[in-house]
This record gives C-alpha cells, sequence and structure tokens, in this order.
C-alpha cells in the first residue's frame, strides 16, 4: 500500500511521498542547527580565549562576562589598597591626638565587608531572575562588574 521495497532498485526519491521534501529540508535545517550546537562547546573551549568584541556563543558571552567582572574587581582592589593604606596612615598620624581621632581604618574595613556582602546578595537576587540558565553566569558578572565599578568611584572620592 504504496510502501515500495529497497529491493526494486529504485533510488530514494522513488520512496517519497508528496510534500517530503518539505520534511527533507527540515531535516537538513535541524542536522545544521544540531552541529552548531555541538560545535559550540568546543568553541569554548577552556584555554581559548574568547572573542569579547563579538562574543556569539552564551560561553563565550559568559567567559567575557566575568573577564570583565574580574578586570573590575582588580581595579576596585588596587584602589581599595590606597584607601587602606591611607586611612592607616591617618590613624597613625592622628593617634597622638587621642583614641576619638582613630580608627578610620577599622571603620572602613567594616564598612567594606558588608558592601561585599550586599553586593553578593544583590547580584545574586539579579541573577535568580535566570535561575537555570545559561545566560546566568553572564547576568551575575555584569553586574559584579557595574558594581565593582561603581565602588571604584567612591574609592577613588575618598582619596581626593
Amino acid at each position: 500500500m504504496g510502501h515500495r521495497s529497497a529491493r526494486s532498485g529504485k533510488g530514494h526519491s522513488d520512496f517519497m511521498r508528496p510534500g517530503d521534501e518539505t520534511m527533507t529540508a527540515r531535516a537538513h535545517i535541524a542536522m545544521a542547527a544540531l552541529l552548531a550546537l555541538c560545535a559550540a562547546p568546543a568553541l569554548a573551549q577552556p584555554g581559548r580565549a574568547p572573542d569579547c568584541a563579538d562574543p556569539f556563543f552564551q560561553a563565550e558571552i559568559n567567559m567575557c562576562a566575568q573577564a570583565e567582572h574580574d578586570a573590575a574587581d582588580k581595579e576596585m582592589q588596587d584602589v581599595l589598597a590606597q584607601v587602606i593604606a591611607q586611612y592607616a596612615k591617618q590613624d597613625r598620624d592622628y593617634a597622638d591626638l587621642g583614641p576619638e581621632y582613630v580608627g578610620a581604618e577599622k571603620l572602613f574595613a567594616a564598612s567594606q565587608a558588608s558592601w561585599v556582602v550586599s553586593r553578593k546578595d544583590f547580584c545574586g537576587a539579579r541573577g535568580l531572575t535566570n535561575y537555570g540558565g545559561s545566560m546566568r553566569p553572564a547576568v551575575v558578572s555584569a553586574c559584579f562588574a557595574m558594581l565593582a565599578r561603581s565602588r571604584t568611584e567612591e574609592l577613588r572620592w575618598l582619596l581626593e
């Protein structure tokens, strides 16, 4: 009933029913999409630098967001070290004026520790919007980077 045996010697097209061309085209598209998905992890392997100027795959986007976060954090840590040194010197310079004039370094350290917890919670909440999704790491890293840049400006203000 419309089924032909492969032994008849007829080609593949002899077995196709009307409308099967669309199915074949869909199968080719599906295969191409599957190959692209399989290639994505290979293109975003550790040791291979992602193209952060124009990331394409989500893994590259995540790695670039992490790199941005790392760079922003490094800059913040550099400025933070300057602020801590400034407050330590201030505490030493004012020590002979009395105990009420010292403690800036300790107060600042407590402030920074609170900021670190606040940033973690803030960005964690932001990341919950994408819980379970592949873009969550990029969202959280971008949030960390944004807040690190903002904090760096605050710290620079303290150095003025």
